[in-house]
């Protein structure tokens, strides 16, 4: 047997007819002064978390935390599965569908509500869905293996639109006991954003807008996780007592791959005829406020070019594309637009993205 090549990637064929998409996000938009002021952060660790909000560019963002406790809840109706539910609402809705067109749904997710039954069995409840579904434990990158099942799906012309809907509820996520220790989880707390974006899809149809050339790679073989939560699975369970579950972030290796990974992406999109320089929009993954400023920098392109809400609503992980997918769509497309949407995910180091167009 050969070695693996490195850097593989897989990109399916063909297209996906874009049915409807939708977004839910928990309770009105908070600022930073806010945001610590619930945290009870003071003194030189609140002027620090300023300045890291500053530096990453993130105004405000939408949390569905309680704000009650170290080891803390959500508040009621903004659990990830309510808020996957109602992203999904949003979308039957723009599609003018129910729960009972669809033929499967898939659901990705970092922060589910448990572990078993998964989330999107507790999102099926809440929509009334009797169908198949499955869930994907994947951050920010999840959009991208989801649509790898979505098209093997439907590949047939007859098939039932399939949905996918990304969810995060990070803010649980977050020791404020431990954040005069640990510089990582205040730029968690500063970066992060609760919410849910969800996409309707169909065979693909004429004069219907579409996604292809959608794509997954992953550049982490080998690697240490640049993001990750080591206490919850089986190797490490949450032992009673032990505190609250918390996302652990290695900044440096971070700030080192961000570049590769975006290339990455820009080379398979440009070998699949979507060159950065001849697209209409670029939704990059909303690491921060500042990352449209940074890429057209990088890659030399109008920032204009770049679509970008973590300013507003913070990196949403998991929900991040769909979110911003679904707003863009909300603002108009002229008709021969493209749009190319080029993810990244820092856990081990992956990309993925994919092709919009409205023909």
């Amino acid at each position: 047997m050969s070695e693996a090549r490195p850097h593989q990637h897989w990109c399916s064929q063909g297209s996906v007819a874009v049915l409807g998409a939708g977004m839910a996000l928990p309770g009105l938009p908070i600022s930073t002064e806010t945001l610590l002021d619930m945290a009870g952060l003071e003194g030189k660790q609140r002027s620090l978390a300023i300045a890291v909000a500053k530096r990453l560019g993130v105004r405000t963002r939408h949390v569905g935390r309680s704000w009650r406790a170290r080891a803390d809840i959500l508040r009621q109706g903004c659990s990830n599965a309510d808020l996957a539910a109602d992203a999904m609402r949003a979308a039957l809705r723009d599609a003018g569908f129910g729960a009972g067109d669809l033929g499967y749904l898939i659901a990705h997710t970092a922060t589910p509500a448990q572990p078993l039954p998964s989330n999107a069995a507790l999102v099926a409840d809440r929509l009334g869905y009797s169908g198949p579904h499955v869930e994907l434990r994947q951050a920010c990158t999840g959009f991208a293996n989801a649509l790898m099942i979505a098209f093997g799906l439907l590949k047939e012309p007859d098939a039932r639109p399939v949905a996918i809907v990304g969810s995060e509820t990070g803010s649980v996520f977050l020791d404020v006991d431990a954040l005069d220790d640990a510089q990582g989880q205040l730029v968690n707390l500063v970066q992060m954003g609760d919410g849910a974006g969800a996409i309707i899809l169909g065979p693909a149809a004429a004069r219907q807008e579409y996604i292809h050339a959608a794509w997954f790679g992953a550049m982490g073989l080998g690697r240490h996780p640049g993001l990750q939560m080591r206490h919850g699975g089986s190797d490490r369970p949450a032992l009673l007592g032990a505190g609250p579950l918390v996302f652990e972030h290695d900044f440096a290796a971070i700030g080192r791959s961000g570049a590769a990974l975006f290339e990455a992406g820009a080379a398979v999109a440009e070998a699949n005829g979507a060159a950065l320089a001849h697209v209409d929009h670029i939704i990059p993954h909303q690491a921060s406020g500042r990352i449209g400023l940074q890429l057209a920098s990088y890659f030399g392109l109008p920032d204009s070019r770049f679509f970008v809400n973590a300013d507003r609503i913070g990196n949403t992980g998991s929900a991040a594309i769909w979110i911003a997918l679904a707003e863009l769509r909300a603002q108009g497309h002229a008709r021969g637009s493209r749009t190319l949407v080029l993810g990244a995910e820092a856990t081990k180091y992956m990309h993925g993205g994919f092709v919009h167009v409205v023909p």
